[in-house]
């Protein structure tokens, strides 16, 4: 019998009931992953089929691919952005896969104690965070090859060379289109400046956990965007205590986000090519900064049009409510002084990696102050991305969307269907 044959296990439909009883009665966020944790007593149930009738056939997979690195018996693959439940009769039934699904629910209220966030731990709209700067690497070498100062290559690479760290899980590029990004565990210089540089499509870098836990590597850091931020986090705090969660909890030292709007679709780098008149083989490294900045083969630098390359934009990425990374070690992104990485320490261990790197000389600092503006953008943004909407799990299907015409991650709740009307209510 192959998975497609395996029948869907009935005690799904009344996990999904409890699931949107609990929704609909607008209780604690925090509860609803009682719809399922209340299954573990009676020894489960097969929770792939849960999460593929609530998240995945419903448009709403974000591709944060959480549930494929936590299943420990290997019952899903990862295609075009998506889980696919592959080995559905292997189900052990032990639920990880919904518990760390971060569009069925938020992270748990106990998070900023496991995570430690550093006093003193204020936020200004943009998450927790102790402490701001621009940042950026020292070595030349890595300047040359990062993204806004490549702050983020310099700390990984420090770590990496003074023996604090094993192992990083980055995002690289496909042989053949260096804008389609794919996972990488870098252990080396070599593999951290390979993954240097900026893709704005979407990069799933945590399937490199699977090859990290396989080979023991550790301690590791995890760099992403901030969906992905929020499922290792999930995994690494789940109340679900099995061996992959404890390797997780474990030997993941350090989570570093990278500020995120929204990603494009793999189709969107041809219609960039056409908007700026290029084969799309000749975009080198892509850049947005109010405008879309092109580097092309030969260094010339071309602009276009942010609105219309939007268009493109991914639609999965209206399910995330997070620009700032908020529950990382350490935030980073591009905004504010150009060639300098603005960035948040938020936790203990994000302070540590941070203070170290810049103790050995291998980052420099300046204060923020020095460009108001960046953490003016960075709260306009953070507070963009949550405008209007309710959680990912209220939100509508992509099939709705569809059927409303308005796919745009960024608008639907502000120009779209979901914006408020003059009497608050939504369109």
């Amino acid at each position: 019998m192959t998975s497609v044959d395996v029948p869907r296990d009935p005690e799904v439909e009344r996990v999904r009931r409890r699931y949107h009883r609990l929704l609909e009665e607008a209780s604690d966020p925090h509860e609803w992953a009682y719809a399922w944790r209340t299954e573990l007593n009676k020894g489960g149930f097969r929770a792939v089929d849960f999460l593929m009738s609530e998240i995945v056939e419903t448009g709403k997979c974000i591709g944060c691919a959480s549930c494929v690195t936590i299943c420990p018996v290997d019952v899903f693959e990862y295609e075009d952005e998506h889980p696919v439940d592959a080995r559905r009769e292997a189900c052990v039934y032990c639920v990880l896969c919904a518990e760390v699904c971060p569009v069925l629910r938020p992270v748990d209220k106990d998070l900023p104690r496991l995570v430690e966030f550093r006093p003193p731990a204020t936020d200004e709209g943009f998450g927790r965070y102790s402490y701001g700067v621009y940042a950026r690497a020292t070595d030349p070498k890595i300047l040359d090859r990062g993204q806004d100062g490549g702050m983020v290559s310099a700390l990984i690479i420090h770590g990496l060379e003074t023996g604090t760290l094993g192992g990083a899980v980055l995002g690289d590029v496909l042989p053949d289109n260096n804008q389609i990004g794919t996972h990488r565990l870098a252990r080396t210089r070599e593999d951290v400046l390979a993954c240097a540089g900026s893709r704005y499509t979407y990069s799933p870098n945590t399937l490199a956990l699977l090859e990290a836990m396989r080979n023991d590597v550790r301690p590791l850091a995890v760099v992403g965007v901030p969906c992905q931020v929020d499922g290792v986090r999930l995994q690494q705090n789940s109340s679900i205590r099995l061996e992959v969660a404890d390797w997780y909890r474990d030997n993941i030292s350090l989570v570093v986000g990278l500020f995120c709007s929204e990603a494009f679709t793999h189709e969107s780098i041809a219609k960039l090519g056409e908007m700026i008149d290029v084969p799309p083989s000749r975009i080198v490294n892509i850049n947005i900064k109010g405008k879309v900045v092109v580097r092309l083969d030969d260094g010339e630098v071309v602009t276009a049009s942010l609105k219309k390359y939007r268009e493109f934009a991914r639609p999965a990425c209206l399910y995330c409510l997070d620009y700032g990374a908020e529950n990382a070690d350490i935030a980073a992104g591009g905004i504010g002084l150009d060639d300098w990485t603005l960035t948040l320490v938020r936790t203990e261990a994000g302070h540590r990696a941070f203070q170290a790197a810049i103790d050995d000389g291998w980052i420099e600092t300046r204060p923020l102050t020095d460009e108001p503006r960046g953490e003016e953008l960075l709260r306009k943004l953070s507070a963009a991305k949550k405008k209007n909407r309710p959680l990912p799990a209220q939100m509508p299907t992509l099939q709705q969307r569809q059927a409303l015409g308005w796919l745009d991650p960024k608008t639907f709740y502000t120009k779209g269907p979901g914006a408020p009307t003059d009497d608050g209510e939504s369109r």
